[in-house]
């Protein structure tokens, strides 16, 4: 096929344009930090201690302080709290340089002991010789020179430096840092007192119009650094309590300084309590004659830093970070590349940072993907994937997982059968592939048979009929069938199973009908009706007493309003809870079959209720009632809803956070007892729910219409725009308004009909 002369050119080799772009940018931003780290980490710091601090100054602010004042008192507390964990580091260090000297002989006899355990003399006499002269040179050993066997070493020295000199190298070693902490002390304070005017600079620069999502990131990286700063400092601080409480019971010198120094090294990633450990460790072995307090150090050590790790940490961290494990050891690796020690500091806040920018910013969210810790595949993508792939082991391995925190009926529709819908999407998209159909087919069926066993699936029960499934269309439909008839047989069902070419039209008309009670028509298909229609007439034809049950389990692209009578069929189900539900009652019913069925108790005062609802002639006197319950409770609305889907009990409720108004009356109905959201705005699920928010809605609380049947066929409900308390007497007496409401629909409306 000829290409027009206007038309690009396809792409044959290197990077994109934008790829290549990307690159050179990142390139450049990386040497840019290496090259300005004498600028970056002053600022990096001072910013870090500004997240640190700003709950402090925000406190000290609502207890009346002026912004200046509790600014300086914030950063003033800090220096203090640096000031003397220094003076304890020095004064401790101090105290160990005098204590060394008593250590030395310990350490020779040590290597003597090993010398004769180990039987070789050479070179244990040759480490315990070089002890002695170590502490010789060093002036930490008993012996003087010039004594008898030490004579008195002759050296030649250069001439040594002036007082001046001496003053002049002491401030070159310090002025470094101290200029670097005077500068970060100077920002730090500057970005307290200027930090509302910096937020709104920042936002102006970088929301570009987009407020909303810049705010968001602005927000939710101060809060993770903000969290992260404080939940790594008090475990630290606990960890270096509780390791120098340890050393102080096993008796090892300085343990003061040893807590000190856990709690400032782990602060590095990974080694930093390795490194913490090694002095402890070395004069455990130096001070003690015997082996207890070196095994003694080794016990508290693993203890400690196992607990912290695998049980505090993980808690912790988990939400306050979002990194993997992974994330923050290359994190570690590439800031301690750029900027050395102070990297290893900085590493996990900066990466934070990134990671919260990744999730807002469309082209920066393969920073998420690369460094956060969340599942970057739903549960149902990574089942799709395992079936693709045929891996059969992960998917049992995880379908054993999800089945033993709930049951084997959630497991399918919250994993399984979203995983079919995935598969019917690319079968869609592209049908001629056989092999990834063929393998999502077979490897499911080996993991049902791995969850339901086919020995636990004989017991049937004692009277019931017999169950036909069946795959509407595909084979992903025929597998959609086999967890069907898989949950019809734990439950003592007589089940069998045929393929999708059943219900085609030369199919239907040879189906054996003969003692089967049920059907059920499985589909996963985004448009099922026409399909649904002709077969559930075929099958009516052929006998009318057979009930049918349609499985619509496409639940995203199936219109939510089918009812029953529009397909032809006796009920609906869209989850394979629902089916299994369906099925058992169409079985249940099976042997009045052709008789005219009851309705069951309740129907009645539904359809009444109904009545009160839409006909003007009892709209007064429900409207009065509703006015009469909101006057009771002092709120400005009270309603009365029904459940209008007939099937909507065997259905799984949508997320509260998605709740529209006749979902949460639903739900009210569906639970069976009340409902009562003190203060939306503070609530875990239904903070964030449109019908709420949009409404100005703060309080809410709900009780089932309960019929005498028992079943919920409404609610009743009351509403406010402002927060408040609702006490247990409140709701019975809300409940009790219910039964009222329900009693005078059954005395009043009925006579009108």
């Amino acid at each position: 096929m000829a290409t027009p002369d206007n038309a690009p050119l396809p792409h044959k080799g290197g990077l994109p344009l934008e790829t290549a772009a990307a690159a050179g940018f990142f390139l450049t931003l990386i040497v840019g930090l290496y090259l300005g780290q004498g600028i970056f980490v002053p600022l990096v710091l001072a910013v870090l201690l500004a997240f640190a601090l700003s709950p402090v100054v925000a406190g000290l602010r609502r207890v009346g302080l002026p912004n200046v004042v509790a600014t300086l008192v914030a950063v003033l507390g800090a220096g203090v709290m640096i000031a003397l964990v220094g003076y304890l580091v020095v004064t401790q260090l101090l105290k160990l340089a005098g204590d060394l000297p008593q250590y030395q002989s310990t350490i020779a006899a040590k290597i003597r002991s090993f010398q004769m355990t180990a039987g070789s003399e050479d070179v244990f006499e040759r480490l315990a010789q070089a002890a002695e002269r170590l502490g010789e040179q060093t002036g930490l050993s008993g012996n003087k020179p010039g004594t008898e066997g030490n004579p008195l070493p002759v050296t030649i020295a250069n001439v040594p430096p002036s007082p001046l000199a001496s003053v002049q190298g002491l401030l070159g070693s310090l002025l470094g840092p101290l200029a670097t902490g005077a500068i970060v002390t100077v920002l730090v304070i500057f970005l307290l007192l200027e930090r509302e005017d910096l937020r709104d600079r920042f936002l102006r620069l970088v929301s570009r119009g987009d407020l909303r999502t810049s705010t968001k990131v602005l927000n939710e990286s101060a809060q993770r650094v903000s969290r992260y700063l404080l939940v790594q400092f008090l475990v630290n601080a606990g960890y270096g309590v509780v390791f120098g409480a340890g050393l102080v019971l096993l008796g090892v010198p300085n343990a003061v300084l040893w807590g000190l120094f856990a709690t400032l090294f782990r602060y590095i990633p990974f080694v930093g309590t390795l490194i913490a450990v090694t002095i402890p460790l070395t004069l455990a072995f130096a001070v003690d004659p015997g082996w207890t307090m070196l095994a003694g150090v080794i016990l508290l050590y693993l203890v400690v830093e196992l607990t912290t790790t695998n049980a505090i940490e993980p808690r912790l961290y988990g939400s306050s970070t979002g990194l993997s494990a992974l994330a923050v050891l290359v994190a570690a690796i590439f800031w301690a590349t750029l900027w050395g020690p102070i990297g290893l500091l900085l590493a996990t806040p900066l990466t934070v940072c990134l990671v919260v920018i990744g999730r807002y910013v469309p082209n920066l969210a393969f920073l998420e993907i690369l460094l956060g810790s969340e599942p970057v595949l739903t549960g149902e993508q990574r089942f799709y994937q395992r079936l693709l792939a045929r891996n059969t082991e992960e998917a049992i391995d995880m379908a054993s997982s999800e089945v033993a925190e709930t049951d084997l009926p959630q497991f399918i529709d919250s994993i399984a059968l979203p995983a079919l819908r995935l598969a019917e999407a690319d079968l869609q998209l592209d049908g001629s592939d056989m092999g990834p159909r063929r393998a999502i087919v077979e490897t499911l069926s080996d993991v049902m048979d791995e969850l339901a066993p086919s020995e636990t699936m004989q017991s049937e029960l004692p009277g019931a009929g017999k169950i036909l499934v069946i795959g509407g269309r595909t084979e992903l439909d025929a597998a959609a069938a086999e967890m069907l008839s898989a949950l019809l047989k734990q439950a003592g069902v007589e089940v069998s199973q045929l393929p999708p070419m059943s219900a085609r039209r030369e199919g239907l008309g040879q189906i054996d009908l003969s003692g089967v009670n049920a059907v059920c028509l499985c589909y996963l298909g985004s448009s099922p009706k026409s399909f649904v229609r002709y077969a559930a007439r075929r099958l009516k034809a052929r006998s009318a007493e057979t009930g049918i049950l349609a499985c619509l389990f496409n639940v995203a692209s199936s219109d939510a309003d089918f009812m029953p009578a529009d397909l032809g069929v006796d009920a609906i189900a869209r989850s394979m809870k629902g089916a299994l539900t369906q099925a058992l009652t169409l079985l249940g019913g099976a042997d009045d079959a052709g008789s005219e069925a009851e309705p069951p108790s309740g129907v009645g005062q539904l359809e009444a209720l109904r009545r009160l609802q839409r006909d003007t002639r009892y709209g007064g006197w429900l409207d009065d009632f509703l006015a009469k319950v909101a006057a009771t409770f002092e709120v400005p609305l009270a309603t009365a809803s029904i459940i209008e889907r007939a099937d909507s009990s065997a259905e799984e409720p949508p997320p509260p956070a998605n709740l529209d108004a006749t979902s949460l009356y639903e739900q009210v109905g569906k639970q069976g007892s009340p409902l009562v959201i003190e203060d939306v705005a503070a609530h875990e699920h239904f903070r964030e729910n449109p019908f709420l928010l949009e409404n100005g809605i703060r309080f809410y609380a709900g009780v089932p219409l309960l019929p005498e049947s028992g079943q919920p066929v409404g609610t009743l409900s009351i509403f406010d725009v402002a927060p408040r308390q609702f006490s247990v007497a409140q709701t019975e007496s809300l409940q009790a308004l219910a039964v009222e409401l329900m009693s005078r629909v059954q005395t009043s409306a009925p006579a009108d009909r």
